[in-house]
């Protein structure tokens, strides 16, 4: 992937999983491919686990277009017969863009959705092909309280496609925030609670208190006599912000959306010329939709589940005119 100096839309953790099941029917899972633990024939594989619980909210009042106001996806899974890179391909827990792209550079968002995790090159022999499997655990009722409201977060079964890849995943998409979650007028709430019931000693239940990153405050102007695209925001400096642009025609996106990584430092100014080169629109009557989202991650460990993450992001936008 080549990025430039200077960001469609994520889907649901579902959708991303069906797109790996369709991909490993497809031949992704036969023996000798990349991503496979290397084992010797005859010994069982040996058993990992991975989890995510991923939190994403946008303020009240901002601008939404068709992006979720409030997104929860979860996902507890072990795993055998593939490395780590391989089972987060399929898992789609691919590294966030500020670990894939350097600070002050862009590349197009679908290059980013696609995982690039280094995978093993060793072979596999065709006896331990059975051996291989990824098991996403009921890990019982699962709830994000936000401010005054709670929310509980359903389940859904993986479409049993291949063999190999089953179980359910936790996925909540809401096109506003629930009542008492972030009132008007209010201070913005500081944390998030989470928490899980569990199932039996290898998950069980657990309470998470992850921070909930401050909102940007994102402004900006499109100064085409300078053929340049400058943001501002209130700087924090914890972590890197991730911007994503993209243009609208009637309120509709239009071209390629770009995600671009820049140092939470308050401001942000990129050449709209190099903007265009990686597929934004630049069409006469185009407005910029700009969305910035600030990530905290929290690491923890539940039972056999050691370093599962929880990652909060909170995003703003803004749409800058012709």
């Amino acid at each position: 992937m080549t990025d430039r100096p200077v960001a469609s839309r994520r889907p649901a953790a579902l959708g991303l999983l069906l797109a790996a099941a369709i991909a490993a029917c497809s031949g992704v899972d036969e023996p000798g491919e990349l991503g496979l633990a290397p084992q010797e024939s005859g010994e069982p594989a040996a058993t990992s686990r991975l989890a995510q619980i991923r939190v994403v909210v946008q303020p009240p009042g901002e601008f939404g277009g068709d992006e979720p106001a409030l997104e929860v996806a979860a996902v507890f899974a072990q795993y055998r017969g593939y490395d780590e890179a391989a089972a987060r391909t399929r898992l789609d827990l691919p590294r966030p863009p500020a670990e894939r792209l350097r600070s002050g550079h862009c590349a197009p968002s679908d290059q980013l959705l696609v995982g690039d995790e280094p995978v093993s090159k060793d072979t596999v022999s065709k006896d331990s092909s059975g051996a291989r499997e990824l098991i996403l655990l009921d890990a019982g009722n699962l709830s994000v309280g936000l401010g005054d409201a709670a929310i509980d977060v359903p389940l859904a079964l993986v479409p049993d496609l291949v063999p190999t890849i089953s179980g359910v995943t936790y996925t909540y998409l809401g096109d506003s925030l629930p009542a008492g979650a972030w009132p008007p007028g209010e201070p913005a709430p500081s944390e998030l609670v989470v928490r899980v019931d569990g199932e039996g000693d290898e998950l069980p239940g657990f309470t998470l208190r992850p921070r909930l990153p401050e909102p940007a405050a994102l402004t900006g102007a499109v100064d085409r006599d300078r053929d340049e695209l400058r943001l501002e925001w209130r700087p924090d400096g914890r972590e890197p912000l991730v911007l994503r642009l993209v243009s609208l025609i009637g309120g509709e996106p239009v071209g390629e959306e770009l995600t671009c990584v820049a140092h939470d430092d308050g401001k942000f100014v990129a050449d709209l010329d190099e903007l265009h080169a990686l597929g934004l629109d630049d069409s006469p009557g185009t407005a910029l939709r700009v969305s910035a989202t600030r990530a905290g991650r929290t690491v923890f460990d539940a039972g056999e589940f050691v370093g599962a993450e929880a990652v909060v992001e909170v995003r703003t936008v803004t749409v800058l005119g012709d």
